[in-house]
């Protein structure tokens, strides 16, 4: 009996070993560089601003803001968990619209009085009834609301 205790006990120690020393391969397997430094919050884009802070580039301010601080806020009507931020000029001619929608910032400008729309004539900003901004898109021929204020 104290023989196949034994045996068991030894048994049971190599195969712990056995695991162990298989992890440990593994680990050093999955090495990082340790020269390779990575700081965090150092990121930049090419306007200099810090994305993983929440910057974006404004062609219309030429400087880094944080859109989800401007005032004027759109819900994104085909994806609810999102929203769409608007920035106009001083001058009012103009409107940036920081949204998902957008690799860069839609920069739109005035035709009539409170109405913006795009050069390819793809995007109109204008109020609705209830005096929200709203943001169409014009697919084959079709106003689409794709923002909405409110």
């Amino acid at each position: 009996m104290k023989t196949i205790l034994s045996f068991t006990i030894t048994l049971f120690s190599m195969a712990l070993l056995s695991c162990n020393s298989q992890k440990a391969g593994n680990n050093s397997q999955q090495q990082v560089n340790p020269d390779a430094k990575v700081m965090v919050g150092g990121d930049k884009d090419e306007h200099g601003c810090k994305p993983s802070a929440g910057y974006q580039w404004s062609a219309i301010k030429q400087e880094c803001i944080r859109p989800f601080e401007l005032s004027d806020k759109l819900k994104d009507l085909t994806d609810d968990t999102m929203a769409a931020f608007l920035l106009f000029s001083e001058n009012k001619k103009q409107v940036e619209i920081f949204a998902k929608d957008f690799k860069t910032p839609l920069v739109i400008s005035a035709s009539e009085n409170e109405v913006y729309i795009s050069t390819d004539k793809i995007y109109k900003l204008q109020k609705d009834a209830q005096n929200h901004w709203v943001l169409y898109k014009n697919e084959a021929g079709k106003e689409k609301a794709i923002l909405q204020q409110g």
